[in-house]
């Protein structure tokens, strides 16, 4: 449902548009018994991974070393350099390996050539079987549908499993001529291991916190990543190249670092209707969602890292239960004021209830390796060791509304729609706690009206609608909350707990936003339905938007929730479908065309503030300012030139970085498109849907974490020449300066500003292709089936970012800061997945 008009009864859940789901529930009618089985299998692969270069190798300067750079020499000139365990400058490395001394102690010989590189060791392909089983049958008056599903998938990195079983059974009863019961259940276990995924800079993890892809994507080439050892095998901790050691390997952090989720949901739907007579009826519906979570994060002793406990071993579980009870009770009428006017009406309320529970423990200091009990650690405590929050939570929440909705119709070609909710919430202050968000639409069908309809223009409608919904602030950010720490300090052996404000400032003031959008639309059929397009065109205003904002340390305080006043997007959606083709033979071609951009502005900030981190870090981030993009992009930028606006170049040869942070680009996109294209022959189907983004800006530190450190393929580069950068020196004349390969793209995309690294994120791409067939019934007339296809089908099979460095393949679908308002960020979070595979459907 699109529009703020279609979803006010659905209120704050609806404030981003509504996707209606029937669960399959039976029916009431008489069907004999039916049996599905579908079997797919899919092959998943990384599918943004870089182009690496085969010509230099590890070190810097042209010179051979154990960095974390590829800036060393050429890889084909025969040369040997000391092994990099036995050249190790830590001595229990060197002496757990005495295979790499010679006789006389000395190292053994190492060659300096290109081994294979992280897509070939690291990188795997993943085996994603689906299997699916459902049997649906009907009596007169009862019908069910039945369901089973199992998923086994691994993930293109190892140690990344997903495996999940789901039962479904829907069931629908016509109690009586007027009353009737629909009710469906589901019932799903889902199982999830991976080695940590979190940010990264091109530099290693965000804050220690171990993630897979911090180091792996820059390996340098010279690095024998799957024939070193990575694990001590005296007390098996991490071994990599670098002569510290002082960075994780990642085929250790693969094998001893792990996250985990194991969940178990329940969802159940049940709704009873009576018509008390053939106007009037009454339906009440009842729904629980329920779900409990074991979550584990394990992280063997022994990676170097910059935080300690990572270092020395952390254990944290926590277990989760959150329930959502929603109940409404609806009632509906609907008449005929004569033969013209049609009228109907619903009025409603709902009620909702949502419990968290949440139940945790953190160990750090690990006394024997791999083994996770929290009595195998040297302390334990209720709080996060990263972010020192606490693990035990519980959060409730209610809220109640009424709804009513009131439709006229004339003629069957013009409607009229009135219809508004009122909510209360009990997660703000109770003077806040009410929201009234009304709306209304208007349809008018003017080929209809005046019978001008022909075999040019088959229909023609018109919209106009008015819709409002409300977004409302979580649990607990109205008030400042205290903190406490049973394990504060420590005094001559015993515990003393502290308690104290928490960080989060608490807004007395909160209230919930609301959303106001008006929308105008046409849909048209033309050439005997051979042309259809749906154009729409909206404004939507956001006011008290709710920001969950970092403030000012010196207050004690790191962050607060603000409703941070205006926010305007005007946007425009298109959809088009075509039948270019269509013959007596059975032969077809549909083609759609989609078409959307959307421009968000900030109107107004309150409280006097000039600018607000909406996500990311207060020198690098998405922010809000009044009278510019929402979610526009800031971050260090160029020194430039006063009377040209060129770069402006130091004396060492390096871009300068200005003193005060800049705009970097706005980060959504001017519009998007898509082109979809399905031929169908005689029960053959070949699916083909390609996507196009244009513009929007990408900050990228995977770019920073290969282009910078040389690991990428050169397209045009000649590392044994120096380089020197566009712009002007300080002076104002052009620059000369030279400087060495690794001084161009080290000091100036990994050390140097942010806008360096900022992308224009315009790219092409092949969606989706399938090729499946529909088996005819003649052929199965002589077996047990009713029908039987087969389809072979591939996702994100190709793409092109068309402004990033070449040999980066980079996939701007991946995403930095993962759910919530940010946008245009990549933290090295890994490449983006590519599928490939079959399903096999077959019906008895």
């Amino acid at each position: 449902m699109k529009g703020l008009s279609a979803t006010v009864l659905y209120g704050d859940q609806g404030r981003n548009g509504v996707v209606l789901i029937t669960t399959k529930s039976g029916a009431a009618k008489r069907r004999p018994s039916e049996i599905t089985l579908n079997q797919s299998y899919f092959s998943n692969t990384a599918a943004s991974l870089p182009t690496y270069g085969t010509v230099y190798g590890n070190g810097f300067q042209q010179q051979p070393g154990f960095f974390f750079s590829n800036f060393g020499p050429r890889m084909d000139q025969g040369l040997t350099i000391a092994h990099p365990i036995a050249a190790s400058s830590v001595a229990n490395i060197r002496n757990a390996f005495p295979q790499f001394f010679d006789a006389d102690g000395n190292p053994v010989r190492y060659d300096f050539r290109a081994y294979p590189d992280p897509s070939e060791v690291f990188f795997r392909r993943g085996n994603i079987h689906n299997t699916s089983l459902q049997m649906s049958g009907s009596s007169d008056r009862t019908g069910f549908n039945a369901s089973f599903g199992y998923t086994n998938e691994e993930g293109f990195i190892p140690n990344n499993t997903l495996e999940k079983f789901n039962f479904g059974l829907g069931v629908s009863s016509a109690v009586t001529d007027r009353m009737t019961i629909n009710s469906s259940f589901t019932y799903a276990i889902t199982d999830v291991k991976s080695p940590p995924v979190n940010a990264a800079f091109g530099s290693g993890p965000s804050g220690g916190i171990p993630s897979i892809f911090a180091h792996v994507l820059y390996t340098p080439r010279s690095v024998d990543l799957g024939g070193l050892p990575y694990e001590n095998p005296l007390d098996r901790s991490s071994v990599y190249f670098r002569s510290g050691n002082d960075i994780v390997n990642p085929l250790w952090a693969a094998e001893y670092y792990r996250n985990s989720s194991r969940v178990n949901r329940f969802f159940n739907s049940t709704s009873l209707n009576y018509d008390f007579t053939d106007n009037f009826a009454v339906t009440y519906r009842l729904g629980l969602d329920t779900y409990t979570e074991n979550q584990e994060v394990r992280l063997n002793r022994g990676g170097p890292s910059d935080n300690a406990n990572v270092q020395n071993g952390i254990y944290r579980s926590i277990d989760i239960r959150n329930t959502i009870w929603n109940q409404d009770l609806v009632f509906n009428y609907n008449t005929r004021f004569s033969d013209a006017i049609g009228f109907s009406a619903l009025l409603g309320g709902n009620y909702r209830y949502d419990v968290y529970e949440q139940n945790g423990i953190a160990s750090v200091g690990q006394l024997t390796f791999d083994l996770f009990r929290h009595t195998n650690f040297e302390s334990s405590a209720a709080r996060d060791p990263f972010s020192n929050l606490p693990l035990n939570i519980t959060e409730e929440q209610r809220r109640m509304g009424i709804y009513s909705q009131l439709t006229l119709d004339y003629n069957d070609y013009l409607f009229l729609t009135v219809l508004g909710r009122n909510d209360w919430t009990s997660t703000v202050e109770q003077e806040n706690r009410r929201i009234l968000y009304p709306g209304a639409s208007l349809s008018f069908l003017p080929t209809d009206a005046f019978d001008f309809a022909s075999s040019t223009l088959n229909s023609l409608k018109l919209r106009v609608g008015y819709g409002t919904s409300a977004g409302f602030p979580d649990p607990y950010r109205t008030r400042t909350v205290i903190s406490q720490n049973t394990r504060g300090f420590e005094q001559g052996g015993n515990l003393f707990p502290t308690q104290g404000l928490g960080t989060v400032l608490g807004n007395p003031d909160l209230k919930p936003e609301l959303h106001e959008e008006v929308e105008f639309g046409v849909e048209a059929a033309l050439f005997d339905n051979r042309l259809r397009f749906d154009l729409s065109l909206y404004q939507k205003n956001t006011r008290d938007l709710i920001t969950f904002a970092p403030i000012d340390p010196s207050t004690g305080y790191m962050n607060t929730a603000l409703n941070i006043g205006r926010m305007r997007n005007r946007g425009m959606e298109f959809q088009a479908t075509a039948v270019p083709l269509q013959t007596a033979t059975g032969f077809n071609w549909e083609s759609i065309v989609n078409f959307g951009l959307y421009r968000p502005v900030v109107t107004e900030l309150g409280g006097g503030l000039e600018e607000i981190v909406v996500a990311g870090f207060a020198d690098l981030g998405n922010f809000a300012i009044e009278g510019r993009p929402f979610n526009i992009i800031k971050g260090t930028g160029f020194i430039r030139d006063e009377q040209s606006g060129q770069p402006v170049v130091l004396p060492t040869g390096d871009y300068g970085t200005a003193s005060e942070l800049v705009e970097l680009g706005d980060p959504n996109p001017a519009w998007t498109g898509s082109w979809i294209n399905t031929f169908r022959y005689k029960g053959f189907t070949l699916n083909v849907m390609m996507e196009y983004r244009h513009k929007g800006v990408i900050m990228s530190n995977t770019v920073t974490a290969t282009l910078a450190r040389g690991v990428t393929k050169d397209p045009v580069v000649d590392r044994e020449m120096t380089f020197i950068l566009p712009g002007v020196k300080e002076d104002g004349s052009v620059n000369d300066i030279q400087v060495t390969a690794s001084n161009y793209f080290f000091n100036n995309y990994h050390s140097g500003p942010d806008e360096a690294n900022v992308f224009d994120g315009s790219t092409v791409r092949l969606r989706e292709l399938s090729f499946g067939y529909d088996l005819p019934e003649a052929l199965l007339g002589r077996t047990p089936f009713k029908r039987a296809s087969v389809a072979l089908s591939g996702t994100n099979l190709w793409f092109r970012a068309l402004n990033f460095p070449p040999n980066m393949n980079f996939d701007t679908d991946v995403l930095g800061l993962g759910v919530g308002n940010g946008l245009g960020f990549d933290f090295v979070t890994g490449p983006s997945s590519r599928r490939i595979g079959g399903t096999l459907t077959l019906t008895f």
